[in-house]
This record gives structure tokens, sequence and C-alpha cells, in this order.
């Protein structure tokens, strides 16, 4: 494993997930930070367990949560596993001279971090980001043209639906907060209707027929309106590993950042009108 380019993403889910398993693969020293309780449910499609159980395999690749330093020195180092740390934002940044950073959590409604300056190449995956501003580079996520890099301007935000990356999904909701206790595992086939979990003694119903790609963890605290279950109702859908379009971007980041750190100037097709 090489130590001359170090990369720290930020966020666990299955984007951000696909994206630090390639940059591993692909040689860089490579961390995950995750600051709060994932709540991601597609758990067969990220690193997300490895945030509570302390270390889970995707892919064929394994990440660890590193509570001590040494736990996070021996991971970026050795290449064996992808550290996952849970400090703040500020906290990570300063801890280790990162030459990239890749801001890959999904959009919520707020204004995107600004993550220009605190590395030599800053990108920013998906919509809110603007070149030159929150980041240097922006590549867009959207299914029109996953992996497209920006160096100007920004992606405009689209219509969720539109750009859904997991369209054929039907996703429940929690109707109260509580704990909630499986009565079903990740990948089982269920019908619409059937009980996939409890809350207290509410039942948990699947919202469609199909198979379970998401799914909370057993005996976890919800809240009201979280997503405890996804239903996935096409035959062909992707219920683990990566997409398709996450591994696009993935590449699209991978390729974006052996190009910057080469020296490696883009072609500009203004040239040659």
């Amino acid at each position: 494993m090489s130590e001359e380019t170090s990369v720290l993403v930020f966020g666990i889910d299955e984007l951000a997930s696909a994206v630090a398993r390639k940059l591993h693969l692909a040689g860089y020293a490579v961390a995950i930070n995750q600051s709060s309780p994932p709540d991601t449910i597609r758990r067969r499609m990220a690193f997300v367990d490895a945030w509570t159980d302390g270390t889970c395999t995707f892919e064929g690749v394994e990440a660890r949560r590193a509570d001590k330093s040494k736990d996070f020195l021996a991971g970026l180092r050795s290449g064996m596993f992808i550290p996952i740390l849970w400090h703040n934002f500020e906290e990570v940044t300063d801890r280790w001279p990162w030459d990239v950073l890749v801001d890959a959590r999904p959009l919520n409604g707020k204004s995107r971090q600004r993550v220009r300056s605190l590395a030599e190449i800053t990108i920013g995956l998906g919509p809110g980001f603007t070149c030159g501003d929150d980041c240097d580079i922006v590549i867009d996520i959207g299914k029109r043209d996953p992996g497209a890099v920006l160096r100007s301007g920004s992606i405009p935000v689209r219509d969720p639906d539109e750009d859904a990356a997991f369209p054929d999904g039907k996703i429940v909701h929690a109707p109260h907060h509580g704990l909630f206790h499986i009565a079903k595992f990740l990948g089982d086939i269920v019908e619409e209707g059937e009980v996939v979990g409890w809350i207290g003694t509410t039942p948990i119903q699947a919202p469609g027929s199909g198979r379970l790609r998401g799914l909370a963890r057993d005996a976890s605290a919800v809240s009201k309106g979280a997503q405890l279950a996804e239903v996935a109702t096409s035959t062909d859908a992707d219920c683990a590993g990566m997409t398709k379009r996450d591994r696009l971007i993935a590449r699209s980041v991978s390729f974006v950042i052996e190009m910057e750190r080469a020296g490696y100037q883009p072609i500009s097709f203004e040239n040659f009108l």
C-alpha cells in the first residue's frame, strides 16, 4: 500500500462505500468518516455495519472502526483494511495531512459543507456542490450521466424520483419511535403485507412483494419516520454489493485522482473551435 496519497471519504452509504472500496483497491491510503450513527438500511451494499459491529466485509474488502489512533494508523499504513473514523468534521480533517477529500454524503436539504482548501484535491459527489467554492471538482451521480466530471459550475438539483438510485424499491417508515425488532432477514422473499418486524406491539408490514434489500438492525432505536425496511420489487434488482452506477462513479473518482496527482491537464474542446 502506498502512503503517497491519503484519501478521506465522507459518508458510509452505498455510494460512499463503493468509492472507498475502489480507491482502497487502487492503492490509495483510504479512510472513511461517519461522525453519527448511520441510518443506511441496505446493509449488504455498504460498510455500514462496521460502524456498530466494529468490522464488516464488503465485496472482499474489510473495514474496521478505528477507536484508537493505533487502529487508524494500522489500517492506513498497512492497507489490510479501511479504518472508519467516527470523529467530528474538524477533528478528522485535522487528524492527518489528507491529500484528497471526497464528500460522498447524500444531499439532506442543508447547505453542503465546504471542503475546498482542506486538501490538495477536494471532490464533491452530486448536486449542491459548486466547483471553486465548496470543492475543486464535482462528479455527477445522477442516472443521466453518472461519473461525469465538472471543473466549473455545479450540478442542478433535480427531481429525486428522476435520479433515484433504487427506483424499484418500496420503503416502509417507522410509524412512531421505539425499538425495532426484526421478524425477517436481509435477502428474504416477502409478500406485501407480511410482517417484517415490530416496534413494540406495532407490526411493520412489507410495503410490497419482492426481496428485502434493506432492513434496520435488530433491537435498534428508531425515531418516527425512520426507514425500517425496503423491498426490491424487480426480480433482477441489485440487493447486495455495488450497483453498476456506483461502480461507474467510483471509477470516475479514482480516475480523477490519478490524473490530478499525475499533473495531467484536462482537454478543452474550446481550443479546437
